[in-house]
Parts: structure tokens; C-alpha cells; sequence
């Protein structure tokens, strides 16, 4: 069993080379990855805007990631993400 738990943000899914090697030691067992649908929104949205991707090479990331991790999605409690976004 894996012991350690890690969200992974809009900002690590982007770079394709980052977002790969996450995946694949998630894949190999080096821990358990989470993320919400908005951080998923927010990267394809990023690769979208960006030229990187079309939308439908996107939507297609999207579904392989969910796909592959289907135990990663996570709901955001109410209030979350206002708390760990403001500055201390």
C-alpha cells in the first residue's frame, strides 16, 4: 500500500514532461494522486489557451487521465480553496 497522498495542481498537469512523470510514479506505486475537476479544467483550459493542445486533444488528455486514475478525483469542501488561497 502506498502511504503517501498528493494533489496534483493545474500547475504540475501542465508541462507535458512534468505531467508524465508524475503519472508514471503514480503508475508504479510511489504514491496515490488526487485531483478535483476544476484543477482538471483549469489544465486543459491552460493547454487550450495556450496553443498547446486543441480542445478536443484536451478533452481526450482529460478522459485518458481520468481513465487511468479513476480513484484520483476528489470534491473540494465548500470554503477550501479560499482558506488555502489566502496569504498568510
Amino acid at each position: 500500500m502506498v502511504g503517501k497522498l498528493v494533489v496534483l495542481d493545474s500547475c504540475v498537469m501542465f508541462p507535458m514532461y512534468l505531467r508524465d512523470i508524475l503519472l508514471r510514479c503514480a503508475r508504479a506505486g510511489f504514491y496515490l494522486p488526487f485531483w478535483s475537476q476544476e484543477i482538471l479544467n483549469s489544465t486543459t483550459r491552460n493547454l487550450v489557451n495556450t496553443g498547446k493542445m486543441s480542445p478536443e486533444g484536451a478533452m481526450k488528455l482529460e478522459a485518458t487521465i481520468k481513465a487511468a486514475f479513476p480513484e484520483a478525483m476528489v470534491e473540494v469542501p465548500v470554503g477550501l480553496a479560499e482558506v488555502v488561497n489566502t496569504p498568510a
